[in-house]
């Protein structure tokens, strides 16, 4: 088994194809806590992960749970992070805006849309880690998600961040029944971190 990730929430190995996500031990928690929300969070991010495969999103298949951990199929692809370019910039981007238009229509947010947690593979892409995810309807969260992918896309991409997120949101309006609320929303967030960032200066 070749460990590929340690993170601080969980260490990420492979073994024959399958991916194994083990979430480590808090020593900070009492134990009993540090069970019941180690198990939690495990069954969480396995549920989403069906649902949002449930939905048409390219995501790794669960392949087994257990206490803490998630067995899931390998997509032995390259990171968008890695590779976003403006060559290749339209239809990955188009296909970011798609996955998460279908995401967000199957009232999943993930929580942690960088291009880290996107691999392309076989020309597609999958969006993986969905630790932070969850189950909501709410125009808020859903602008949020799309509020986090964009300041992600602005650090990491920043070269050509305004035609990719351009690209991005075109593509999840389109395949969004309620994208015109939450862009509306996302625009609101916006000014929201704008007047925090002046008031902070004025402090």
């Amino acid at each position: 088994m070749k460990l590929i990730n340690l993170g601080a929430e969980a260490k990420i190995s492979l073994d024959e194809g399958v991916i194994t996500k083990d979430r480590i031990p808090k020593g900070y928690r009492e134990d009993a806590l540090d069970v019941k929300i180690r198990k939690a969070r495990t069954k969480k991010e396995a549920k989403l992960l069906a649902r949002a495969k449930a939905a048409g999103v390219m995501v790794p298949k669960v392949m087994g749970t257990r206490d803490f951990s998630i067995q899931m199929e390998f997509v032995d692809g390259v990171r968008v992070k890695d590779i976003l370019d403006k060559a290749n910039m339209k239809k990955i981007c188009s296909d970011i805006g798609r996955s998460v238009a279908k995401l967000h229509g199957a009232s999943i947010i993930h929580g942690d849309l960088t291009t880290s947690n996107m691999i392309l593979f076989s020309g597609k892409v999958h969006l993986i880690d969905f630790g932070l995810g969850q189950v909501s309807d709410k125009v808020e969260d859903k602008a949020t998600d799309l509020h986090l992918l964009e300041e992600a896309i602005e650090s990491t991409h920043y070269m050509i961040s305004s035609d990719a997120l351009k690209i991005i949101f075109e593509s999840y309006l389109k395949g969004c029944k309620d994208g015109k609320d939450v862009m509306k929303r996302l625009s609101a967030i916006r000014l929201r971190g704008r007047y925090m960032v002046r008031g902070s200066d004025c402090s």
